[in-house]
């Protein structure tokens, strides 16, 4: 970021006035009677304003892109802030890899859509759609009760998904690919908001940002290991069932720690996740008593472990 002089303006005997740059007045729509928000920073002055920058339009081309491909170019584009998306296609349908099936390429993009917060297609021809901001300006109050809301959806998605794997009840771990979908268009919103407006004390956007985008990886794994579950059912030891649980223990503390700075709960978080790998280390050595299926379960949602250390990492840069 360029750093710009201004020379203060003496006015009677006590106002001081420095002008705005005029790039940044237009950038942000600041216009003469405006109120600006003004924070101090030690010998600094931070100046800011609670209107968003407006993006406008982006065009983007996903032919030739498979299923999740298009999904996650267009669930970019609008965590980018854009207002308008016109998404352009050669072919009307694509791939989806997982199912091994074609699929309508405007189907995955409404699916896609139905994810996303604010935004409908306007307009959808043979081979484009404009997908618009309906609610362009959201209030800044909106980003904190959305965050609590994903910390609240992701630990008690994780309690069901952990209580069907231990009580072998399939249709339970089904709801977890339903209520991961919930919280990924939160976390977008989100997302969209910080690129959009900030947060309103701006050091703080990128540690927010880089915690919200490790909360989306930290779903997607018991995503994948609930896929997994429904998939090869494999028969659980106790053994299993109870690192599953200090798993899920983990996740649950952190959720505390982060509307709570208390470096002991950090302290909780480190022991637990060594007791966790050193179990899966010891299960991994009796491979006689232990199914390869149910091993390999344990291998996936041991990466929730070390999502869970960076996050502790950002939530403490977080609180200086």
């Amino acid at each position: 970021m360029a750093k710009i002089k201004r020379r203060v303006i003496q006015i009677a005997n006590s106002t001081q006035l420095i002008s705005l740059p005029r790039k940044w007045s237009v950038k942000y729509g600041v216009k003469k009677g405006d109120e600006l928000e003004i924070e101090e920073q030690g010998n600094k002055l931070l100046i800011g304003t609670d209107k968003g920058v407006d993006l406008e339009k982006v065009e983007i081309d996903v032919t030739g892109l498979d299923r999740s491909s298009i999904m996650y170019y267009v669930r970019s584009v609008y965590r980018m802030g854009y207002d308008e998306i016109k998404v352009n296609f050669s072919n009307p349908t694509t791939i989806h890899y997982r199912l091994n099936e074609k699929k309508s390429i405007i189907s995955v993009i409404h699916a896609e859509v139905n994810r996303l917060v604010g935004v409908e297609i306007v307009q959808q021809k043979e081979n484009f759609c404009i997908i618009k901001d309906l609610s362009p300006n959201p209030p800044l109050t909106e980003f904190d009760n959305i965050l609590r809301r994903i910390f609240l959806l992701t630990t008690d998605a994780l309690k069901d998904f952990v209580e069907g794997m231990v009580g072998n009840n399939i249709l339970l771990v089904k709801t977890f690919e339903e209520k991961h979908d919930t919280i990924t268009k939160f976390v977008s919103y989100c997302l969209r908001l910080l690129n959009k407006r900030g947060y309103p004390q701006p050091r703080k956007t990128s540690y927010l940002y880089h915690i919200i985008a490790s909360l989306d990886r930290l779903v997607d794994v018991f995503k994948y290991s609930a896929r997994y579950f429904i998939k090869y059912k494999p028969k659980l030891s106790k053994e299993t069932i109870n690192i599953t649980v200090q798993i899920e223990k983990s996740i649950k503390i952190y959720s505390e720690f982060f509307y709570k700075f208390d470096l002991s709960k950090v302290v909780a978080l480190y022991k637990n996740r060594e007791d966790v790998l050193n179990s899966i280390e010891k299960l991994s050595l009796r491979s006689k008593l232990t199914t390869e299926k149910e091993l390999l379960l344990l291998n996936d949602m041991e990466h929730a472990l070390e999502i869970l250390v960076d996050l502790t990492e950002a939530r403490m840069g977080l609180e200086y």
